[in-house]
């Protein structure tokens, strides 16, 4: 762009009394369209202005939705009043106090969050240096120049650090030369809870060290604290030297309204090899990311994965690019990973909580959460992962896109130890029960939706806070009624393959070796992982059973979707348990008429399924064609094999 550009003000303007007055945020809103596509959201410009003012600031706003604006634009802008102040003489006096040639320092947690910021500050013309291990690796490796000399570069507007790099002599070194101090004029902190939830393990124990830098930094620094999870009371301001009322706090909504919330209870154990419940995944062919709380989990889910959508005629080398994996013990390949799902090659990736926070991916449409999310921010972060462009719709429309949180039954105890004991008994005892309260009260609460704005004193009227003519598309508002799992029965069953004669066959005709994988396992009663498995009927074969379990496991959402809401927050296995489908498998050939049915519920503890004795009989009805058609593939492929 031509350095000739007009004032933005005409001459007969009057003097602009601070960046964060109207006049000051419209002028901060006119420099930034010189360079960059649309104009800014209102709540942008406001946090510009107060750190443009020297007031130290915390924005707190949806994920994906703005937070790296805060520091692309207040870099533009400072850069552009330093370099041509003759074009804004409305602010002469408030720009004196700005260094010449001024840098600005960010602190991002990963490595992949530098690399993204410095490609979106590059588009609006701001050169930034990224100093991380990888970087300082690379510039050794190929003899380059000390990545802390090229901090002496004039042209560079910003410097992108890792947190492990703020405790290193080469920082130190930097911060010591008095040229480089000089510049020096903002702090950013992109993913402030990092600092209080990574810092606290042994492995990262350098996030800590962001809460000491200001006190290293000028006097007139402002500081910047960009996050989509705060809730009242956070220690974070705490951790990073913020007083309160002195700091300017900007509270936007963390609620994704174009997302079904969904909580749903682990069939499986979760030390198995094979979760059944997630082969729904397979046959929707939605981008899909699945957080596992470790790699070994990841691991083993997609081991179930690879071998159900093989058993589906999946061809293995398609399959090791259609389900990979993301953690942080490789980032050439997790580089490929990423490749791939833009691409189209992968629409399936297994992740640990680091993805959450590193990759800002277009086009993924759901989000499932494989195991206990013990922090309720961690869980928003990996929500918000969801975007589909134009991720944001009009109220009204159904909900495109879900997040499932799959979680251990188990898990309702701690909930209720988190939920019972205080703070300050846990700080007399020393306890932990491993799990906050938010986290906590989504488990065993009502609407997830409540429970989190009042976590997060999320405003109840956030409208969309942009300028009039923002090309910018507004967050979506608040659906009536609610759709997560708490408030209404119509809640998002995963599809389940057809029970047609065709997949019948499908399955019968397999190889014997994927034969039962192509067919969910009994999850949790799986022999592979409880011993003492009920005694299989003689006249069912494991094939047969296998598919009775899929059978009646259907029936029991049909079920499900008409009395829970009369139930109110019973999950759905109470209505038709594991144990009894076995019992009503085990005794297959003897329900020949709808009485046996009815006298065989009759000795179920559980009465909820009575009332559907008919209905249960026609599925048996149906079951006995199916098994017919599994017999009939079996017995011609032993025919077969007897005549090889």
């Amino acid at each position: 762009m031509s350095n000739e550009m007009p004032s933005t003000q005409d001459a007969n303007t009057s003097t602009i009394s601070s960046f964060g007055s109207q006049e000051g945020r419209a002028l901060i809103s006119r420099i930034v369209q010189l360079y960059a596509p649309s104009r800014p959201y209102d709540y942008v410009l406001d946090g510009i202005g107060q750190l443009l003012d020297g007031v130290e600031s915390v924005a707190v706003t949806l994920t994906s939705l703005g937070k790296t604006a805060y520091i692309a634009y207040t870099a533009l802008v400072i850069r552009e009043l330093t370099a041509h102040p003759e074009r804004y003489p409305e602010v002469q006096n408030l720009a004196k106090k700005f260094p010449r040639n001024p840098l600005m320092l960010a602190i991002c947690p990963t490595s992949y969050l530098n690399y993204q910021l410095r490609k979106r500050l590059s588009s609006i013309g701001l050169n930034a240096l990224i100093i991380n291990s990888k970087t300082k690796g690379h510039a050794r490796e190929n003899s380059l120049a000390d990545l802390s000399k090229l901090t002496t570069d004039l042209t560079l507007s910003i410097v992108l650090l890792s947190p492990e790099q703020l405790k290193s002599e080469e920082f130190a070194r930097t911060l010591a030369d008095k040229t480089f101090f000089a510049r020096l004029y903002a702090l950013a902190v992109d993913e402030m809870p990092l600092l209080l939830t990574w810092g606290s393990t042994s492995t990262r124990k350098p996030f800590q060290q962001i809460g000491l830098v200001p006190s290293r930094l000028p006097d007139r620094d402002a500081l910047m604290g960009l996050i989509a999870t705060m809730r009242s009371g956070t220690a974070l301001k705490k951790s990073l030297g913020l007083k309160t009322g002195e700091d300017h706090l900007i509270r936007r909504s963390n609620q994704r309204h174009d997302i079904q919330l969904v909580f749903q209870e682990i069939t499986s154990s979760i030390k198995c090899f094979e979760f059944p419940e997630l082969d729904w995944i397979l046959q929707r062919n939605r981008k899909t990311i699945i957080f596992c709380d470790s790699i070994d989990l990841g691991n083993r889910v997609r081991q179930s994965l690879y071998y159900s959508d093989k058993a589906l005629g999946g061809s293995p080398l398609t399959i090791l690019n259609r389900i990979r994996e993301y953690n942080l013990l490789s980032d050439a390949y997790n580089e490929k990973t990423c490749k791939l799902m833009q691409s189209g090659d992968c629409d399936i990736i297994i992740a640990t909580n680091a993805l959450a926070v590193e990759v800002d991916m277009d086009n993924i449409e759901d989000i499932v959460v494989f195991g206990n999310a013990k922090d309720a921010d961690q869980l928003l972060q990996m929500i918000g992962c969801i975007q589909v462009g134009p991720p944001y719709r009009q109220a009204g429309e159904q909900s495109r896109y879900e997040g499932v949180i799959h979680f251990d039954s188990r898990a309702r105890k701690p909930a209720e130890e988190a939920l019972h004991t205080t703070f300050s008994i846990k700080a007399a005892i020393g306890s932990d029960v491993g799990m906050d309260e938010g986290s906590a009260e989504r488990y065993i609460s009502g609407c997830k939706i409540d429970i989190a704005d009042n976590s997060y004193d999320d405003p109840h009227n956030d409208g969309p806070g942009r300028c009039p003519s923002s090309s910018m598309p507004p967050p979506s508002p608040p659906r009536v009624p609610c759709p997560c799992s708490g408030c209404t029965v119509k809640l998002f069953i995963p599809s389940i393959p057809s029970e047609s004669a065709q997949d019948v066959q499908r399955v019968a005709g397999a190889p014997k070796e994927h034969r039962l994988a192509s067919i969910p396992s009994e999850s949790a009663q799986d022999v592979r992982c409880v011993s003492g498995a009920p005694k299989k009927h003689r006249g069912i074969s494991s094939a047969m059973r296998s598919h009775g379990m899929r059978v009646l496991k259907q029936f029991r959402w049909e079920i499900y979707r008409v009395e829970g809401s009369k139930m109110f927050m019973l999950p759905p296995d109470l209505f038709f348990t594991d144990d009894e489908m076995k019992k009503v498998l085990n005794n297959f050939d003897s329900l020949e008429e709808s009485s046996d049915v009815t006298n065989l519920l009759k000795g179920f503890k559980n009465k909820r399924l009575m009332p559907y004795d008919q209905q249960l009989f026609l599925r048996i009805e149906s079951l006995r064609v199916d098994f017919q058609r599994i017999e009939a593939d079996q017995n011609l492929e032993a025919t077969e094999r007897e005549q090889k």
